[in-house]
């Protein structure tokens, strides 16, 4: 990935997602506090039980999250989007972590530090208000995805999964088809022969480690229709 200016990121990460929604002062107040991180392939940027800390959006590259109830084995459940944030339970409740964010691929993220959060907070109470929104949009998300993992076609819980991934017909999603797999509860092999009928359909393209959706809406009227299999 090549170098990521400043003005391209705030562009990027004010497209969608929780900023997007966001007065025009808070997004510009917010972003003159946020810092531009680049994280490489391998890292971790949080695990569950860390010390409490701020929020982070994803501008590029590939984050998964991982997680599970209270005294289970931490699981992937969601591979984040550009213009997602999360971090924001922290400064909700003065807690440690409870997820954990791990970085597969090159990735640009921007990041609030909790006690800039607070300060925040304390000038404008209404703030509190906004950063709570990054909550009801993740319960969103996670109401997604096990409305997608109730689906009982194979193809059409794959279908919603890459919907539910793709914010740009123009920008490829480093996800593996393990990784796809586990997310939506199938085989590798059924991945592959799902993809490879989306592809034959003009759905997506499928290029080194990447996937392109090229017709989400094809993708979301298929999985809607979930016939069995």
């Amino acid at each position: 990935m090549k170098y990521m200016t400043r003005a391209n990121a705030e562009r990027i990460i004010c497209e969608r997602g929780w900023l997007a929604q966001m007065p025009e002062n808070f997004r510009e107040g917010l972003l003159q506090k946020a810092q531009l991180l680049k994280f490489e392939p391998g890292q971790v940027i949080f695990r569950p039980g860390d010390p409490a800390g701020g929020i982070y959006g994803l501008v590029a590259g590939t984050v998964i999250v991982n997680t599970a109830p209270l005294d289970s084995t931490p699981r992937l459940i969601h591979i984040a989007v550009p213009g997602g944030w999360t971090g924001e339970d922290c400064f909700m409740t003065g807690q440690p972590r409870r997820i954990e964010l791990a970085v597969k691929s090159e990735t640009w993220l921007m990041h609030v530090p909790l006690k800039t959060m607070e300060q925040m907070a304390l000038a404008d109470p209404s703030y509190i208000r906004a950063f709570g929104v990054i909550s009801i949009i993740a319960s969103d998300s996670l109401l997604k995805i096990v409305h997608s993992l109730q689906k009982k076609n194979v193809s059409a819980r794959i279908a919603s999964a890459l919907h539910r991934m793709s914010w740009s017909t123009t920008a490829p999603m480093s996800v593996s088809q393990e990784n796809l797999s586990i997310i939506t509860n199938t085989s590798r092999k059924q991945v592959n022969n799902a993809l490879q009928r989306f592809v034959e359909a003009g759905w997506v393209e499928i290029g080194y480690r990447a996937i392109t959706v090229i017709d989400p809406s094809a993708l979301r009227q298929f999985a809607e229709q979930d016939q069995t299999d």
